[in-house]
């Protein structure tokens, strides 16, 4: 390889000859043999976003044994894991639903992700908190009323029997979505459902609308006038 006049001067001069193609230069290196290493390098202290990563803190599956004010226990195998929340925590249940602190119960299998705040690994302060025991989610039930409640009616599906809970903020039509009320609804109507399954408690709450497939009973309504012949 033939060095042009520049580059033989910079290899004479004792600058690196990559600098011609501006090797470490171009990648950030000094090349400065006088510069000396910062005193962060000689103490080999992680610079502050590793460092950062590091302190990055995550809990399986464990099961929490306590709730007071904002602060949760977490058993973990033969751990005891102390679970800081605050405004910033995101709370989730199992299928990824918004929660909250307050629906958590004692007993319940969670997940945490945060940050620790002691050397031994024992305390998180929570960025999100997964309540695996908290089964709801939104979605459309097809069933067959089986029997009537004061607040709705217990619904015969695919899965089994869920019970319904309308409010007044629940809409109600018949299939040619006409509006409804309760009272029509009878034992052995086709309804659907949309609302919050709760997949433990087998219940549906949370109701935007009910379809009743049975109302307007079949025949039921006026009948059409019977052309007269014009002579």
């Amino acid at each position: 390889m033939i060095l042009g006049t520049k580059a033989i001067g910079l290899v004479a001069s004792g600058t690196l000859a990559l600098n011609i193609w501006g090797g470490p230069r171009h990648l950030g290196v000094n090349t400065n043999a006088n510069v000396k290493a910062s005193p962060k390098a000689e103490s080999g202290e992680r610079p502050g976003l590793l460092k950062k990563f590091f302190e990055r803190a995550a809990i399986g599956t464990g099961t929490l044994s306590a709730k007071s004010g904002t602060t949760l226990t977490i058993a973990k195998d033969t751990k005891s894991f102390t679970v800081l929340t605050d405004s910033n925590t995101q709370f989730r249940r199992k299928f990824w639903g918004k929660s909250s602190l307050s629906e958590m119960k004692v007993g319940d299998k969670v997940t945490v992700i945060g940050q620790w705040t002691d050397t031994n690994h024992t305390s998180i302060q929570a960025k999100l908190v997964r309540d695996l025991s908290i089964q709801k989610r939104s979605g459309v039930f097809f069933g067959m009323v089986k029997s009537l409640t004061p607040d709705g009616w217990v619904i015969s599906t695919k899965r089994g029997d869920e019970t319904v809970t309308v409010s007044t903020l629940t809409k109600l039509v018949n299939r040619r979505q006409q509006p409804i009320v309760q009272a029509d609804i009878k034992v052995g109507d086709r309804v659907r459902v949309k609302g919050l399954w709760d997949k433990v408690a087998n219940t549906l709450t949370e109701v935007v609308q009910v379809k009743d497939f049975s109302l307007p009973v079949l025949g039921s309504g006026s009948p059409s006038p019977t052309p007269t012949a014009t002579p």
